[in-house]
């Protein structure tokens, strides 16, 4: 889904809308006819709506997007982010992009387990894969590179990894678990 052009189209709609429907209403003042300012103004607004609806969205990605830190869970606000995350987990950085996000967080071994089987017991039945059990594996760089590339994160060696129910459509989180730092690495898509 689209979701992250719909406020800039929003605000660029209702902002055009506005300046058209004011240059209508104050035509008479200024010795024009409404109806001639109408089919001037019109396609002025059509012409002008992507490239304003451009900027619009180049702005409000700059908020929107990038990387953040967050002390616990219960400070983001955004429920796309909050709903693949453990509710215990601390010290988050979060490099969030319009499909989804890369996440590096503390959490305790057993309450990244028990919030892990709450997820399939919860969502497991509208997973297009079936759940298989955490495995131990080692990240390779070229596998962290691809994953976390950029980030400037320390490649752990061993990682427990773990992967949540996939929907139909791709959305879904896959988690790579460092035991001996308790530091887990988290890739998430959503639609």
């Amino acid at each position: 889904m689209l979701w992250y052009l719909v406020l800039p189209f929003k605000i660029t709609f209702w902002t055009l809308s506005v300046l058209l429907g004011v240059a209508i209403a104050a035509a008479p003042s200024m010795g024009k006819t409404r109806s001639r300012v109408f089919l001037w103004g019109f396609p002025m607004v059509l012409v002008t709506f992507i490239p304003s609806c451009s900027v619009v969205m180049h702005f409000l990605d700059r908020s929107r997007f990038g990387i953040f830190e967050y002390d616990v869970v219960q400070t983001i606000e955004d429920p796309l982010i909050a709903r693949y995350l453990p509710p215990d987990a601390r010290d988050l950085t979060i490099d969030r992009f319009a499909r989804g996000y890369r996440a590096r967080y503390l959490v305790e071994p057993d309450e990244l387990e028990n919030w892990f089987d709450s997820i399939w017991n919860d969502f497991g039945e509208f997973s297009a894969e079936a759940k298989t059990a955490p495995e131990f594996t080692e990240l390779t760089p070229e596998e962290f590179d691809r994953e976390f590339g950029g980030l400037g994160w320390p490649r752990p060696a061993e990682v427990v990894f773990y992967q949540g129910p996939v929907a139909s459509n791709g959305a879904g989180f896959s988690i790579w678990y460092d035991a001996e730092t308790s530091f887990a690495y988290e890739v998430a898509s959503h639609w």
